[in-house]
C-alpha cells in the first residue's frame, strides 16, 4: 500500500471513530481524490485491516459496528522512533520560514500513523544526543511576500522585478531578474538568478529584498546552469570569481581535526610525514576561504596562490593593528 494511501486511511480511521460519520462525498472533498478512490480506502480498511464499518442512514455517513475499535497502530522501532523524533527538533529550526505551516501539517499527518501509547523511554534523549545548526534568520515581512512570489516565479519561470538593498553599497537598486533557485545557506535563504543589468548569474539574499513583482515575461534557463555545479564550485556562498587553486597546510595541532572532515567537493588532502596536512581546494572566489584560513589562527599556512597568501597576511596584520 502506498504511503499517501495509508496516511489517508489512518486520518479516514481518525473520523469514523470521533463518532463525526463522515460520508464518501465528505472524504473525497476533504481528501481532494475522487469517491471512487474514498470506496477503494473503505474496502480496503474492511478486507487488509479488519475495520467492521457500516453505514448509518440516520447520520449518512460510516461508522464502527464494534464500538472502541481503531486500526492496528504502526509497530516503529525505537531507531524509527527517534528518527521521528530527532526529524522533528531539526524541523524546528526552520520554525518562521515559509515552510513552517507545511511541515506542521506534514507532521500532523503522520502523528495519525503513530500509536497511543509508546513502551519505551526517550525522555533523556537531549543528554545523549544533539545537533548545533545554524539558525535560520526569520524572513522580514516584505522577504516573506517576495519568498512565495519568487517560488512561483521559479516554477513558471517569468521574470521578476525586485528592489535590493545591497549591504557594501548602502542602497537599493532596482532589478530585472530571471529567477533559477532558491538556496538555504549559513542560516539564510538566497536567490540564483540571472540578472539582467550585470548580464549574469548572481546571488540574491532574500532578506534584502524590498519589494518585488512578477513580470508578464518568460525565460529559458541557460542550458549551461547547474545549481549542484554552481554551489559545488563555491566555498560557503562566494561565487563570480575565477576558479583558483588553493593549498594549505595544517599544523600537526590541528591536523587531526582535520583528517577525517571534508571541507569542500574538491578537497584532497594529503598526510605529510611530519604529521601536518596539506589540503587542496578548487574554488570560485577567495574571500570567503581566508575568512575560514584566518580563523585558523597560526596553525594553518597558505601555499598557494600567493596572492591569497599575502592577502592573509595583509588581513593579519590589520586585525592587530584595530583599535
Amino acid at each position: 500500500m502506498e504511503r499517501h494511501t495509508l496516511i489517508r486511511i489512518y486520518q479516514i480511521d481518525e473520523l469514523i471513530r470521533s463518532k463525526q460519520y463522515p460520508n464518501c462525498r465528505e472524504l473525497a472533498e476533504r481528501f481532494e481524490v475522487s469517491e471512487r478512490t474514498i470506496l477503494r480506502d473503505i474496502e480496503a480498511m474492511k478486507d487488509s485491516l479488519g475495520a467492521a464499518i457500516g453505514f448509518s442512514k440516520e447520520h449518512n455517513g460510516y461508522y464502527y459496528e464494534k464500538q472502541g475499535f481503531c486500526l492496528p497502530s504502526l509497530k516503529l522501532s525505537e531507531g524509527e522512533l527517534l528518527a521521528i523524533l530527532l526529524g522533528g527538533e531539526l524541523i524546528a529550526k526552520y520554525k518562521n520560514t515559509p515552510f513552517e505551516a507545511a511541515i506542521k501539517k506534514a507532521f500532523e499527518k503522520l502523528q495519525a500513523l503513530l500509536p497511543e501509547t509508546i513502551s519505551i523511554n526517550l525522555n533523556n534523549r537531549d543528554k545523549f544526543i544533539s545537533f548545533d545548526l545554524c539558525q535560520t534568520r526569520e524572513l522580514s515581512k516584505p522577504a516573506t511576500q517576495a519568498f512565495e512570489l519568487l517560488i512561483k516565479a521559479i516554477n513558471d519561470k517569468t521574470s521578476v522585478a525586485i528592489n535590493y538593498y545591497s549591504i557594501g553599497r548602502n542602497k537599493t537598486q532596482k532589478r530585472i531578474i530571471d529567477p533559477y533557485h532558491l538556496r538555504h545557506t549559513q542560516g539564510a535563504w538566497y536567490l540564483v538568478g540571472y540578472c539582467q543589468l550585470r548580464k549574469e548569474v548572481r546571488t540574491f539574499a532574500v532578506n534584502q529584498i524590498k519589494n518585488i513583482k512578477i513580470m508578464p515575461k518568460t525565460f529559458l534557463i541557460q542550458k549551461s546552469f547547474s545549481a549542484k555545479k554552481f554551489f559545488a564550485d563555491s566555498w560557503g556562498f562566494e561565487q563570480g570569481g575565477p576558479m583558483t587553486k588553493v593549498v594549505v597546510k595544517l599544523d600537526k595541532r590541528i591536523s587531526r581535526w582535520f583528517i577525517d572532515r571534508k571541507l569542500h567537493p574538491s578537497q584532497k588532502t594529503a598526510e605529510n610525514k611530519d604529521g601536518s596536512l596539506t589540503l587542496t581546494f578548487q574554488v570560485a572566489g577567495t574571500e570567503e576561504i581566508k575568512r575560514w584560513i584566518l580563523s585558523q589562527g597560526a596553525d594553518i599556512m597558505v601555499l598557494e596562490p600567493k596572492r591569497l597568501k599575502k592577502g592573509v597576511r595583509d588581513e593579519a596584520r590589520r586585525m592587530t593593528g584595530f583599535r
